[in-house]
């Protein structure tokens, strides 16, 4: 009895002494991280920060950009954070998204690529006098003006970001495995869900592909004997999958399949107008 009473009184005593003492409160570095990567105005001559840094995350996406939230879920979205500046006459907008990994950040800028290549972080595109937008590491940047703006100011803002992100990221490895002859530069999307090919390609929206998180996929475009053509390629995580792929791709018969085959965990398919002999010939590169 006499020890239970004892610690009884230790235990009181333990719980005065914390009550006196502030909680720590869970480290929040990534959404402090994002807030301080934004450069100071004295950085950027002639322009000032305009408002606060807006944070978003899953649950207030939509308030960003209502109705294209699930095209950056598609790549493990974590949370974005945007920040404003004002020029003489002009205003530009930077964003900062961060995804789950690298392999996300480079797919979400495939995803949206649409101008021109440019030498910033990691691979850049840009729209000239617009916008110039990069991947680094797990984070995908874009830089864009209100209206037309000098492309010397979009490289400094975005070269200032660069400078404040962590670096490195590699391209993933299934990118490399696209057979080089008649791949069209910078024309390839890596995505994890078929949303983020729908644009190019229509599967039927009933992910019959059977991609899942293991899943990783990449689509990209030819020109053989001056003729289109599509390349898709999902690396799935064992064989079976992938067979499990091929069935259902071929009892879908999608529109202006060509040709179909996997290579133990790795499918392939051919789409468009080439004839058979190219589409067979470009499988089998892809599937060496």
């Amino acid at each position: 009895m006499k020890r239970r009473s004892l610690l009884y009184v230790l235990w009181i005593i333990l719980l005065a002494a914390s009550c006196g003492q502030k909680a720590t409160p869970p480290p929040t570095t990534d959404s402090v991280a994002l807030r301080d990567v934004f450069p100071d105005t004295d950085i950027i001559p002639g322009w000032t920060r305009d408002g606060d840094t807006e944070t978003y995350t899953s649950n207030t996406l939509y308030d960003l950009v209502n109705g294209q939230a699930d095209a950056f879920y598609a790549y493990n979205f974590e949370q974005v954070a945007v920040q404003s500046y004002a020029g003489a006459d002009n205003v530009l907008r930077i964003e900062i998204w961060q995804l789950a990994t690298p392999a996300d950040a480079y797919g979400l800028f495939t995803r949206n690529r649409t101008g021109e290549p440019a030498d910033v972080g990691n691979e850049g595109d840009t729209d000239p006098g617009r916008r110039l937008a990069f991947w680094q590491d797990r984070y995908y940047a874009q830089v864009r003006g209100r209206q037309s703006l000098a492309d010397a100011t979009l490289r400094a803002f975005a070269e200032a970001v660069v400078g404040a992100l962590p670096s490195g990221g590699e391209t993933p490895a299934l990118m490399h495995k696209l057979p080089p002859d008649g791949l069209l530069p910078h024309r390839a999307i890596f995505f994890r869900q078929e949303l983020s090919i729908q644009d190019e390609i229509w599967l039927g929206g009933e992910n019959i592909l059977g991609l899942t998180a293991e899943t990783e996929g990449v689509l990209a475009h030819y020109t053989l004997n001056d003729v289109r053509a599509l390349l898709l390629m999902v690396q799935y995580p064992n064989a079976d999958a992938a067979s499990a792929g091929l069935a259902a791709l071929n009892a879908a018969q999608v529109d202006n399949m060509l040709v179909v085959d996997t290579n133990n965990a790795l499918l392939a398919a051919i789409f468009g107008d080439v004839d058979s002999s190219t589409a067979a010939d470009l499988l089998a590169a892809a599937l060496k």
